[in-house]
């Protein structure tokens, strides 16, 4: 399964500086140029996430992706949005690149598909297809890339040249005892299934939960609510919803039916039943809880 993910800015507060820093962004030049988008653009019907500026991350822009939201893909497509200042031109016009040698995204690991300004549009992209891999439970890529300036583009300003690209396969510990409450009422483990210990719990465990329910949005006020994982409290935890939210109205036994399923259908596909890969049952398949 392939799909191109359009990135989105990674907090409020770093959009506050970036809207600041879009004052600046014009300059006199004799040509065009190309930067990288730090907010929020606007192309036709698509919206394209901008990257985050920090200045205290290296002075770079930079945004990621993490396949946990795609469990399943082997690899997906990234669009890192570009913003044209100057006039545009009937004609697509190639973006020119470079990959920072610190970048520790080994060769395979990624592709470049295609660096461009398309006709008559003041916003362009450089496409990345990055691939899944087992070190990515454990690590996390990063790929920087810069860009340079060609006959037909300059390049805009020095804050918005670079943009440092991560990704992996990692996942957040549930930051919250009502958070491993759902957890526990969906994993079979040695403790209740009310219980906020942790002894049971595995990344393995919580990723297969994220799979057969497409939990991935939790943090997103506008789609739950209430029921969002505040910034506060919660962490704004995006993989599990509050216990109280499953348990008052039942819906935990619905959803331990459909891990069960996720479950049995990884298991004839991969030949072998998934794993846990940390505490208590370490080694031992991962079960939904059976009621």
């Amino acid at each position: 399964m392939k799909k191109i993910s359009y990135i989105f800015m990674a907090a409020t507060a770093l959009f506050t500086v970036s809207c600041n820093k879009e004052e600046v962004s014009t300059f006199e030049q004799d040509k065009a140029s190309v930067r990288f988008a730090s907010s929020k653009v606007y192309a036709g019907e698509l919206t394209i996430g901008g990257s985050s500026y920090d200045e205290n991350y290296g002075g770079y822009l930079y945004n990621g992706y993490s396949f946990l939201d795609s469990p399943l893909e082997d690899s997906h497509q990234v669009d890192l949005p570009l913003v044209l200042i100057g006039k545009t031109e009937s004609k697509d016009r190639e973006v020119l690149y470079e990959i920072d040698e610190e970048s520790t995204a080994p060769k395979g690991s990624y592709e470049v598909l295609k660096a461009v300004i398309p006709a008559d549009s003041i916003y362009g992209y450089i496409r990345l297809k990055i691939y899944n891999d087992e070190v990515l439970v454990d690590s996390t890529y990063e790929l920087i890339v810069r860009l340079k300036a060609s006959n037909d583009l300059g390049v805009g300003p020095s804050q918005y040249v670079t943009d440092k690209f991560s990704w992996s396969n990692q996942i957040p510990e549930p930051p919250h005892n009502n958070l491993v409450r759902t957890y526990n009422m969906l994993i079979k483990g040695m403790r209740s299934f009310v219980s906020t210990s942790r002894q049971c719990y595995s990344p393995n465990g919580l990723r297969a939960i994220v799979a057969a329910t497409g939990w991935n949005d939790w943090d997103n006020q506008e789609v739950h609510g209430v029921k969002y994982n505040n910034p506060t409290i919660y962490k704004s935890y995006k993989y599990l919803p509050r216990f109280t939210w499953i348990y008052a109205d039942k819906s935990y036994l619905s959803y331990a039916m459909l891990l069960d399923r996720w479950l049995k259908k990884y298991e004839k596909e991969q030949g072998k039943p998934l794993l846990h890969n940390a505490g208590a049952l370490k080694g031992k398949p991962v079960e939904a809880r059976q009621y």
